[in-house]
């Protein structure tokens, strides 16, 4: 297996050869306010990395509320009243959708950090009770010769 990361901007993807199979994956991307990364727990902390694990960011973080799934909301502070909040899948190696807020105190850090989580949650769900969105895929119908 054989893995490399690509970048186009400020967007990453992920590629990864397997047994002559190419796969690629959008990995850690920022797009104006909103920020995708991944969760990596170091030492009781936890940063946001890119997909080939290099960190993106390594602020204070702080769990806003934990989910019974192991999903977290979480915010991490920054300099000059601004943070980034959202949700991650858990607290190690999970996806991490956020945005970026300025200007706010802590208090309206972690309800928008609790919005977001209960908005990529439920977003989370509908995909898994039908992830091809009502399209067919390769189980549906009778491919039969």
């Amino acid at each position: 297996m054989i893995t490399r990361c690509e970048r186009r901007g400020q967007v990453e993807v992920g590629i990864i050869d397997h047994e002559g199979h190419v796969y690629a994956a959008f990995g850690s991307c920022v797009q104006g306010h909103n920020v995708t990364g991944y969760t990596r727990n170091r030492n009781g902390c936890i940063t946001l990395t890119r997909w080939d694990g290099s960190t993106m960011l390594a602020s204070r973080s702080e769990i806003v509320r934990e989910y019974h799934d192991g999903s977290i909301a979480i915010m991490f502070r920054l300099t000059n009243l601004r943070f980034l909040v959202g949700f991650a899948l858990g607290d190690d190696g999970m996806l991490f959708r956020g945005e970026l807020l300025t200007d706010c105190d802590g208090d309206h850090a972690r309800r928008q950090a609790i919005e977001l989580a209960e908005y990529w949650s439920a977003i989370d769900a509908e995909d898994e009770a039908d992830p091809w969105h009502g399209e067919p895929d390769e189980t549906d119908g009778d491919y039969s010769d």
